[in-house]
């Protein structure tokens, strides 16, 4: 069963959105036979209670600020110690997951999901896919990402996005990415 690495941004909780779309990506994941685990900065209850009971949830210890370096040591420290096919980074999770990929010997997959932009330039063009809720979190980039790795995923939170996706069709719309990824590293069915 191949595993996933999700990474929030430094300032996941303090968005409920990000939290909700993490819960809703570790979910889908899962309904397609991943295991997945997240990195977030700090212990947040409402994400821990939300995520699936299989979801194993990492933080950066207590006195390691709140920070990108932070996610990214601890980041490398669960590459090395665990057999993570891909990384799926949101805003500034996307920069520590290039990161992680560049510092580890086995090679990785990553995800760079756009919300709020802030996300390096070489993130989004090494990314093997990258995804965006609506077409104006697109805009908040610097430099455009490859067309072809691009993909618009809507929330499946009807109440907060009016062109909201149902839950299905979230999971097999991620399922597609996740697809499409694994065929461009074949080494992943092999870990």
């Amino acid at each position: 069963m191949p595993a996933a690495l999700v990474i929030t941004s430094v300032k996941a909780g303090k968005s409920a959105q990000e939290m909700l779309r993490v819960q809703d990506t570790a979910a889908a994941l899962m309904r397609n036979g991943w295991t997945v685990d997240v990195l977030t900065p700090r212990p947040n209850p409402i994400l821990t209670v939300a995520l699936p009971p299989d979801v194993r949830t990492f933080t950066l210890p207590g006195w390691v600020p709140p920070s990108k370096v932070g996610l990214f040591l601890v980041g490398v420290a669960l590459a090395s110690s665990r057999r993570y096919a891909v990384l799926h980074g949101f805003d500034g999770g996307a920069d520590v997951a290039r990161w992680i990929d560049r510092a580890t010997v086995k090679r990785l997959a990553y995800v760079a999901e756009i919300r709020r932009g802030g996300v390096g330039k070489s993130t989004v063009r090494h990314a093997s896919a990258v995804i965006a809720t609506s077409e104006s979190d697109l805009s908040l980039l610097k430099e455009p990402p490859p067309k072809g790795r691009v993909s618009i995923l809507p929330d499946p939170h009807a109440e907060l996005a009016p062109d909201a996706f149902t839950f299905a069709e979230f999971a097999d719309a991620l399922e597609g990415i996740y697809t499409y990824v694994r065929r461009l590293h074949p080494e992943i069915d092999r870990t």
